[in-house]
């Protein structure tokens, strides 16, 4: 069944209280299986080139004190974990984890009707001090360093506490000296997918991309496949995957934090398979082409992820999904 935990604290690890004294959470359905207080989020995680902006999470039910200003909780960093615990055949409790983690910019309560909920405009970047980061991020490189090399420096002296993963091809080299002086990782980003458009002119590369993810950075493109791909179960579809655009598809899972941008990923071929199958087959009219069959498979790269929850809807098919957007990856492009 459905599960979320959220957990608001300052810098220190406490939790906060109202007017009234009482603590604002943790929220946790685990102590009610099947029950909870209602919550709905839509968050986005993409490439920070792609899109910068904040994650609005809402709960409701909490009591009238959490609303007042007296409960001002700009500025304290919030958590969510979610996914599925034990009630339902089908549920991985593998899967879940933390999807949404990040500072709480923008608070506020609302009413509609004889419903009251608390708002919180979530940033995704993690605030370092009351800046915002510590130092600019400074690009420093020499004609013929590899970008993995030059980003790697810059991004480990501005965000020293930060995990810096850099998977990008080694056809991407830096052209000319150069150096940059960044106030944000969004233009860093920009900057460096621009830049590696130019490097590798080829159609179907997607350019480096950037994203904060917890307490690590990833900085990847869609020539960074290992070939050990993550399987994607035919019962964990919601629906057929599709295609988006030009070599992009989209798919829906239940709600998942398993995945996240750069994995590899693999798409069943059928979805009846054996003793696991996912379709009763009792007819020859029943076991149509179109029914049992995905219509592709094949190898790809997650460079979209979006969680969608709904707590107390019914609608087990869009009420608590993860969607993914994922790049097919080209064979040509690959590193050596």
């Amino acid at each position: 069944m459905k599960y979320y935990l959220l957990e608001i604290t300052d810098e220190n690890g406490n939790t906060p209280v109202d007017g009234e004294g009482n603590p604002i959470g943790p929220f946790d359905t685990s102590k009610t299986p099947g029950a909870g207080l209602q919550l709905e989020f839509d968050a986005l995680i993409t490439g920070y080139d792609v899109v910068s902006s904040g994650t609005s999470i809402a709960l409701y039910g909490v009591p009238i004190s959490m609303l007042r200003e007296s409960a001002n909780l700009a500025g304290y960093q919030i958590s969510l974990t979610a996914g599925f615990i034990s009630g339902l055949p089908l549920a991985n409790e593998d899967q879940r984890g933390l999807i949404i983690q990040g500072v709480i910019f923008k608070p506020y309560g609302n009413w509609m009707g004889t419903h009251q909920s608390l708002n919180l405009i979530v940033n995704p970047s993690a605030v370092l001090n009351d800046k915002g980061q510590e130092i600019a991020i400074t690009v420093d490189g020499k004609k013929g360093d590899l970008f993995s090399d030059v980003l790697m420096r810059a991004l480990k002296t501005a965000y020293p506490k930060f995990q810096i993963e850099i998977s990008i091809s080694d056809k991407l080299v830096l052209q000319e000296d150069g150096k940059g002086v960044y106030p944000r990782l969004a233009q860093l980003a920009a900057s460096m997918r621009s830049q590696s458009y130019y490097v590798i002119n080829d159609q179907s590369y997607s350019g480096v991309q950037m994203v904060m993810q917890g307490n690590s950075i990833r900085v990847f493109d869609n020539t960074s496949g290992n070939g050990s791909a993550i399987k994607i179960l035919p019962h964990e579809l919601l629906g057929q995957p599709t295609w988006i655009g030009i070599n992009t598809i989209s798919f829906k899972c239940p709600l998942r934090s398993d995945l996240r941008l750069a994995d590899e990923i693999e798409l069943p071929v059928n979805i009846i398979s054996g003793p696991g199958e996912l379709l009763a087959v009792n007819s020859e009219r029943s076991y149509s082409s179109m029914r049992d069959k995905v219509s592709f498979s094949g190898k790809f790269q997650i460079n979209s992820v979006r969680h969608v929850g709904d707590y107390l809807s019914a609608d087990n098919s869009n009420s608590w999904v993860t969607i993914y957007e994922a790049l097919v990856l080209p064979e040509g492009l690959k590193s050596e």
